[in-house]
């Protein structure tokens, strides 16, 4: 559905979205399996074709994020950017950190779906823009988890850095998934000074009222 003008969300176990312009912008590719679903919205419901999509960003490494970017890139033929500091697990010369249970059970789906890991084209550092989107560098979750900040339209991709609970507050990134949680903390504290309308998280509901006053609120307690 389209969240915001021109923004347009697309759920499963994690969100993706697609800027929608000239040409097409696809934050995160979610599971294995969810090409075939984003494909289907591009041409369906945006009556558009699928190598508009022009550029695949990465909010993070995360298999539920990039577990269909080989697939993507593949049918669209876009360029992959990433945070150089993730480059190295989407490419496969790093392996995830974390649980074992969580290592194995993404190891397994990797057979399963007989995805590849890929090379990220453009290697993003914080302050670099990407289609009017200033990167934001957000360790913490990940070495080289990002935002993605639009000062025109006040429109904030964060990845995991955030998420909204069911009762509708902000909660920052799940601890037992994220390596530093006080690095993730202090990353998040950067979005403080940001004029922020919208929230587009990796995970749950978009956060598209009052997204600045909870954010806010949210700050307050770290």
């Amino acid at each position: 559905m389209e969240v915001y003008p021109g923004i347009h969300h697309i759920q499963r176990v994690s969100n993706s979205y697609l800027v929608v312009d000239e040409d097409i912008m696809l934050i995160d590719t979610g599971m294995p399996g969810n090409s075939s679903k984003i494909i289907d919205y591009v041409q369906n419901t945006l009556k558009r074709d699928p190598n508009d999509i022009k550029t695949i960003v990465l909010t993070h490494h995360h298999f539920d994020h990039v577990g269909s970017v080989e697939k993507l890139k593949n049918i669209t033929g876009a360029s992959v950017a990433a945070h150089k500091l993730d480059a190295n697990y989407i490419n496969g010369t790093k392996s995830r950190p974390g649980p074992l249970l969580l290592r194995t059970a993404t190891n397994i789906m990797k057979m399963v779906s007989r995805t590849k890991p890929i090379q990220p084209d453009i290697l993003l550092k914080d302050g670099n823009i990407i289609k009017r989107y200033h990167v934001i560098h957000t360790p913490g979750h990940t070495p080289g988890s990002i935002c993605l900040y639009n000062p025109e339209n006040r429109v904030i991709f964060v990845g995991d850095n955030l998420r909204q609970s069911k009762g509708g507050m902000i909660k920052g990134p799940v601890p037992k998934y994220t390596p530093d949680m006080d690095l993730a903390k202090n990353s998040i504290k950067k979005l403080g000074d940001l004029d922020i309308d919208v929230i587009l998280t990796g995970h749950n509901s978009p956060i598209t009222s009052d997204a600045s006053s909870k954010l806010k609120e949210y700050l307050k307690t770290i």
